[in-house]
């Protein structure tokens, strides 16, 4: 290990340690615990299991260079799934503001050629009344109160196309706006549009190049025959993480009315339509490790919801894991969810039983798109289908 290794090491420890005095400190107070420090409490927990990821010792150079790039790939792809939805979002809106101008266009349309029909039925009557009215006032063929009353109709008749003309010369304008608008509102969704296929490419190649290195980290370990030294410390890493959360975050109960989750054995609601490949307790492929939750298959992009009420008090990237969001149900009880493409909530968030939280995915090295689901107690994994209705 080189000098400036083990000088960055040194400052992870010592980092690690500050942290983990300044929040035993903050433990030590009695006074109530607010909502703003309760979010900066889990937040410097969060940021602290870079630290602690430092500390466990990789098996092999190569393949933490991988793990490494691994890393930046998969966040890649959940950022791009972000610019995907965001962009999406707002080419449903100019989508909307389009049906909204065209559809106006239209009425102004409509509007206009009912005023041209007034102003030419208008003409037809004037043309009546102008017929022979100028000499019949003049050789007296006309009595005079009825020229009276011809003449008062038509200077109202004549007011009112006025009207209408200034109303027919509004409608006329108010059409142009609305071509104009119309006109920038496509041009602003066809722009929207080709940075959204941009997004889609580049998240096709990002794909490509995560299953490239999952490919490589598999037959790095294939090769070296350390498949199941790498699941031992991918379960290793996750259970100091839980650890470190319990022991944490102990002080920050869950405030709020809803059942205790210890009540609803068999009535939680699965975070994923389909069934898990796994079972509980069952042996894994290789070694004496078995799986402690449910491996469910989806498609990818799939929507994970939460069982429960409670916080998210985890959502980043962990080996073995990629993309994870654990949330805290009270009294020791937490949900994980596994090797999604992205994550919809942050640290400190609160969700509710059957909001979306993620989208399935194939992060942290997963051969196929699937959701890694786990129940815990106090950090022991129990059995999803003693849950799940």
């Amino acid at each position: 290990m080189t000098l400036s290794k083990i000088w960055k090491k040194t400052l992870a420890i010592a980092s690690f340690s500050l942290c983990l005095s300044s929040y035993n400190a903050f433990a030590a107070n009695d006074d109530p615990v607010s909502e703003a420090e309760t979010r900066a409490a889990i937040k410097a927990v969060n940021d602290e299991i870079a630290s602690l990821e430092q500390l466990i010792t990789s098996q092999s150079k190569e393949r933490d260079e991988l793990q490494a790039r691994l890393r930046d790939t998969d966040e890649a792809i959940a950022l791009a799934n972000q610019a995907l939805r965001e962009a999406q979002a707002s080419l449903d809106q100019r989508q909307r503001q389009i049906n909204e101008l065209e559809s106006d266009g239209f009425g102004l349309e409509r509007r206009i050629n009912d005023l041209q029909k007034t102003l030419e039925t208008s003409i037809g009557v004037f043309s009546v009344l102008k017929q022979g009215g100028d000499l019949k006032i003049l050789f007296g063929d006309s009595p005079p109160q009825d020229t009276e009353r011809n003449l008062a109709y038509f200077n109202l008749l004549l007011d009112q196309q006025l009207d209408t003309i200034d109303e027919f010369k509004m409608a006329i304008h108010e059409l142009d706006d609305n071509r104009a608008n119309l006109a920038i509102a496509q041009k602003a969704q066809e722009k929207v549009r080709i940075s959204l296929n941009q997004t889609r490419a580049g998240l096709v190649s990002q794909r490509s190049e995560q299953n490239s290195l999952i490919d490589q980290l598999s037959a790095s370990l294939a090769r070296d025959g350390k498949q199941v030294t790498a699941l031992r410390a991918d379960s290793v890493r996750l259970n100091n993480l839980l650890a470190e959360l319990l022991k944490r975050l102990a002080r920050l109960s869950l405030e709020g009315k809803f059942d205790n989750f210890a009540t609803l054995k068999g009535k939680l609601r699965a975070p994923l339509d389909g069934a898990s490949k796994t079972h509980f307790g069952q042996k894994r492929e290789r070694g004496d490790l078995r799986w402690q939750g449910w491996l469910i298959p989806a498609d990818r992009g799939s929507s994970v919801r939460s069982v429960h009420y409670g916080r998210v008090i985890y959502a980043d990237w962990l080996r073995g894991q990629g993309l994870l969001t654990i949330v805290d149900h009270g009294d020791g009880w937490m949900s994980l969810y596994g090797h999604n493409e992205s994550l919809l909530k942050e640290t400190g968030e609160w969700v509710t039983p059957g909001e979306i939280i993620a989208h399935v995915g194939s992060s942290g090295g997963a051969v196929e798109p699937a959701l890694y689901f786990e129940i815990r107690s106090g950090g022991t994994p129990v059995n999803p289908a003693n849950w799940i209705r």
